[in-house]
């Protein structure tokens, strides 16, 4: 499963918020091999590990859970107007099949209403950088 969007902001500003996000969760920059906890307000969380790491343009985080490993793979490349950002979601496992066929069109949609958000944020988050300029 993949979503594409494209975004009028340099690719290193979408790094940079991912990084951001990153912080957030006590990790520091975004390395090979990191290990850590994904906490919501209130929520116990999940374990995750970074992987495949090429600073400045990919890394994928895997969770995995009993007979399901699930690998978010986020990358941003330059396009002639900004970026596009790709977000997509594998899942292995003996249990893949199952949770692909009930959660499949859900992820779907929620990696794209993800994706809508993170471009709009950067683009006024773009706005208000020029303004102050």
């Amino acid at each position: 499963m993949e979503q594409r969007i494209e975004a009028a902001v340099a690719p290193e500003k979408v790094w940079e918020s991912w990084e951001r996000a990153h912080e957030k969760q006590g990790q520091a920059k975004i390395m090979d091999g990191q290990k850590g906890v994904s906490k919501g307000l209130g929520k116990k969380g999940f374990r995750y590990q970074v992987l495949d790491v090429v600073p400045g343009l990919k890394f994928s985080i895997l969770w995995k859970t009993l007979f399901v490993r699930l690998l978010f793979t986020h990358s941003v490349s330059p396009t002639r107007w900004g970026s596009e950002i790709r977000y997509s979601v594998t899942i292995k496992g003996p249990f893949a099949w199952p949770v692909r066929w009930f959660l499949g069109k859900k992820i779907e949609q929620n990696i794209r209403l993800v994706l809508k958000a993170i471009v709009k944020q950067l683009e006024e988050e773009s706005v208000i950088d020029a303004r102050n300029r």
